[in-house]
């Protein structure tokens, strides 16, 4: 299921991302069998929620390790791939700081029905979908009993849903759409590019076998680029020698960003001046011919989430910074290491 603020959890998740790959986290089997996770199954085992012991002191409170374990199951039924990543001493210190940001914000937020609303009807959302999914061995699982598989009641997930949508408040009233508009009217970014193209490929896609050597597949291209030249149509072209199944019958038009392409293939089509054909480009997949038609800038309203996604993540990330002052950290972890 995902929260009804599915923005701010995605920032969340983004902002822990990189505090995992910066901190250098990852741990090896043994740490994780340790951690609780079935080798087996791929999939980590719920954590105890009961413990009142103090494992991290903030100016303004105490996070115990039930409270800071729930906060793992949460994350972990949000985000089952991040799951084994979180289970490490440094990424629960960059946890216990995130979940400290979100409870000195939510007090901040004045509470309001809307958030109860919101929450409920995320459950019952999630009810919903249990009850159309597949029954498994012809049973079906209700909420109660898969949050239950997963260390979490309903109560407790209903909190963290509400407290997620105030936090999203929070920082979403902060971002003003003018704001915004400025931020896209200065930046260089969200370049929008129409072109056709042919491929040639030197590996099968599907199994990644050598399909040609590469000699072949530049000298074949270049034979492409001839044609073209001479005046025969990509129409043409692309349905009798181009080998990418997504664009080959419709003259190898492709609309989109560069950011999304190949890096060999996206500087060609930034750098290549209009209705020129190229030479053939070399990428990952093979060789390619080229004609840029257009370019320009993508809509503001189609890129304005993404803008905003980033903005709430920066801010995020300030809040943590400048507002989260640990005082004291001590995890279970670092405690049994300690006493080896």
């Amino acid at each position: 299921m995902q929260p009804t603020k599915k923005r701010l959890l995605t920032a969340l998740c983004a902002l822990l991302a990189v505090s995992l790959l910066v901190a250098g986290c990852g741990a090896d089997d043994k740490e994780d069998n340790q951690n609780g996770q079935d080798p087996q199954a791929g999939q980590m085992k719920p954590l105890d929620t009961t413990s009142k012991k103090v494992v991290a002191e903030y100016n303004g409170g105490k996070v115990t390790e039930g409270e800071l374990n729930l906060y793992l199951n949460i994350f972990s039924f949000f985000q089952p791939q991040l799951a084994g990543m979180v289970q490490t001493p440094e990424a629960k210190k960059e946890i216990v700081k995130q979940y400290i940001a979100e409870r000195m914000i939510a007090e901040k937020v004045k509470d309001n029905k809307k958030y109860d609303k919101a929450a409920d009807k995320a459950l019952d959302d999630f009810e919903k979908q249990l009850k159309e999914a597949p029954a498994e061995d012809g049973k079906k699982k209700d909420a109660n009993a898969v949050l239950k598989e997963n260390g979490i009641k309903r109560e407790e997930l209903h909190a963290f849903l509400k407290n997620n949508n105030k936090v999203s408040d929070y920082f979403e009233d902060k971002v003003k759409e003018a704001d915004l508009k400025k931020e896209y009217d200065k930046s260089k970014a969200f370049v929008q590019i129409e072109l056709n193209h042919v491929l040639i490929n030197t590996k099968d896609p599907e199994t990644q076998k050598e399909k040609r050597k590469d000699e072949e597949a530049k000298k074949l291209a270049e034979k492409v680029k001839k044609k073209l030249e001479d005046g025969e149509s990509f129409k043409d072209i692309a349905k009798k020698y181009s080998e990418d199944p997504g664009s080959k019958d419709t003259a190898g038009k492709i609309t989109g960003s560069p950011e999304e392409w190949d890096p060999a293939f996206a500087k060609a089509a930034k750098d290549l001046p209009l209705k020129e054909i190229s030479k053939p480009v070399k990428s990952q997949f093979g060789y390619h011919v080229i004609r840029v038609n257009k370019r320009g800038k993508q809509p503001f309203k189609d890129v304005k989430d993404q803008i905003k996604d980033d903005k709430v993540q920066n801010m995020y990330q300030k809040f943590i910074e400048d507002e989260v002052k640990v005082k004291k950290i001590n995890l279970p972890d670092e405690e049994k290491k300690e006493k080896k």
